[in-house]
């Protein structure tokens, strides 16, 4: 005599569906990404591809870069997959000469940097409140001594 569950798999044995998946790797899990853009000697950090982003935060990004007055050379932009903390540092420090990077939005950034580092609002929520802007600036000047 088969069983209910003898005869579940047997029919959807017949039709081509398997009762069973193997589950991915759990690294797949445990794996992050943010994405990178570089101006000279400024890093910024935040969650979104930079193609992603809609015009107006590109711009937004791009004149926070350039207050800073150190962001003379080219445009770099990149993902970066990371499993660890120490992962990520390894990544961010391949990038050349950075003298200031500016984290945007609620990024898991438990890290010590060799440069200056600045945790700022998503660069959507700076677009709407200009106090998060002045507050940015105000952090980037003293932080910089502009």
């Amino acid at each position: 005599m088969l069983t209910p569950e003898i005869k579940t798999n047997l029919i959807l044995k017949e039709i081509g569906i398997k009762r069973y998946l193997l589950r991915s790797k759990k690294t797949d899990i445990l794996k992050k990404s943010y994405n990178s853009f570089q101006k000279g000697a400024i890093l910024a950090i935040f969650d979104k591809p930079y193609d992603n982003l809609i015009k107006e935060q590109q711009d937004l990004l791009k004149a926070v870069l350039a207050s800073t007055k150190l962001d003379k050379g080219k445009e770099c932009k990149d993902g970066l997959a990371f499993t660890s903390p120490d992962e990520l540092k390894k990544k961010l420090s391949n990038f050349n000469e950075i003298k200031l990077i500016i984290i945007f939005g609620k990024i898991f950034c438990d890290l010590n940097f060799d440069c200056v580092a600045i945790n700022s609002p998503s660069l959507s929520e700076l677009a709407l409140k200009k106090e998060a802007k002045a507050k940015l600036w105000t952090e980037i000047k003293n932080k910089l001594n502009l």
